[in-house]
């Protein structure tokens, strides 16, 4: 029964990443009989974890996944996961780390550890930072699909904080375009003048951002060197914590 088990499981993963497979390619995989396999199948179908494309007989995964997958996601404590990795992030780099969700074309501050040094900068739990202007906010709106993209950029408002706030959306889709090909976003006195900002998103189990981490600080310490540290520890985190989120990289 626990080998059935983990075979099933085995399938499961493996349709994740096939479109379809029949019988016979999944057996090869599997490295079992075929008869083993089709009993697989039909256990796994008869509770919707998978259907048979009946055109080519071949099978994908089922409609029930996307409610099991809702629903963990749902239950996900993003708080409770990532806490722990930005305080050791922030314990490592001696700076404040916030983690930032987004909701209603809003990036806002869920949480925080802060470290209290001279050249540290804070955000506070529930500011909202501009998606168009901040490094969090830039950085989440980066990775949104072309057709929500369009949609929350169709009349935004695009606020002047700086001389270097951007300002329309032409430009805005060349930073995101920049932002998703390096992986990390900046805020180069965007929001504040004399504050330079680096942040990196967090991706859940599809593949979504809907989180982003960043670390804030005067442009004399965010120096170049400084930020290319603070990417490289960032991004270790939010590997961590998209790791917990489901998030499976290649």
């Amino acid at each position: 029964m626990v080998r059935s088990l983990d075979r099933g499981i085995k399938i499961l993963e493996i349709l994740s990443e096939n479109a379809e497979m029949g019988i016979t390619e999944m057996a090869e995989v599997l490295e079992v009989d075929k008869s083993t396999v089709s009993r697989l199948m039909e256990t796994l179908r008869s509770h919707d974890m998978v259907q048979m494309n009946k055109r080519t007989k071949k099978y994908r995964l089922g409609l029930r996944l996307l409610n099991l997958g809702t629903a963990a996601e749902r239950n996900l404590n993003i708080i409770e996961i990532a806490r722990p990795v930005i305080r050791s992030v922030s314990d490592k780099l001696e700076q404040s780390v916030h983690l930032c969700a987004y909701n209603n074309m809003m990036a806002y501050v869920i949480d925080q550890t802060v470290y209290r040094v001279a050249f540290s900068v804070s955000a506070t739990i529930g500011m909202i930072e501009p998606i168009h202007a901040s490094s969090v906010g830039k950085c989440i709106l980066a990775y949104r699909p072309e057709d929500m993209l369009d949609q929350i950029l169709e009349g935004y408002d695009y606020v002047k904080y700086t001389e270097k706030t951007i300002l329309d959306k032409e430009h805005l889709l060349q930073e995101l375009r920049k932002i998703k090909e390096q992986g990390y976003s900046i805020d180069n006195e965007e929001v504040s003048v004399g504050v330079r900002c680096v942040a990196v998103p967090v991706f859940s189990y599809r593949n979504k951002v809907r989180y982003s981490i960043g670390i804030s600080g005067p442009v004399g310490l965010m120096t170049d060197e400084n930020v290319r540290l603070y990417v490289s520890q960032l991004r270790n985190a939010a590997r961590k914590i998209s790791k917990e989120l489901g998030h499976q990289y290649s």
